[in-house]
């Protein structure tokens, strides 16, 4: 099926956050989303206890949406999220050219 009416939603956020975000995809009209769990690398904030360096833990959250609601769910995002903050995170939108396995979603 053409997809030019879907985005897909990237979050990148600290552990413990991705329940959240996927609860304000489902708040805004989404049907949910995949998590991914990883390592960040950011030069910004180097942590370390001890001497020991610590590797942030990040959850990436994958949410496909209508186009229209990609906007709004990145604005809750940061908003809730704080993604401004310093390590906060990060959450961006790509178009998707062709989507399958949506079913009923569209």
């Amino acid at each position: 099926m053409p997809s030019t009416e879907y985005s897909l939603v990237v979050a990148i956020v600290n552990q413990g956050v991705s329940e959240h975000v996927v609860d304000i995809a489902e708040e805004l009209g989404a049907s949910g989303g995949t998590v991914f769990f990883g390592r960040g690398s950011s030069t910004r904030t180097k942590i370390s206890i001890l001497g020991v360096p610590v590797e942030p833990l990040k959850e990436l959250i994958y949410i496909v949406a209508k186009r229209n609601l990609a906007p709004k769910i990145i604005k809750k995002i940061n908003q809730d999220c704080r993604l401004d903050e310093p390590s906060g995170g990060l959450a961006f939108s790509m178009p998707l050219d062709e989507v399958a396995g949506l079913g009923d979603f569209s």
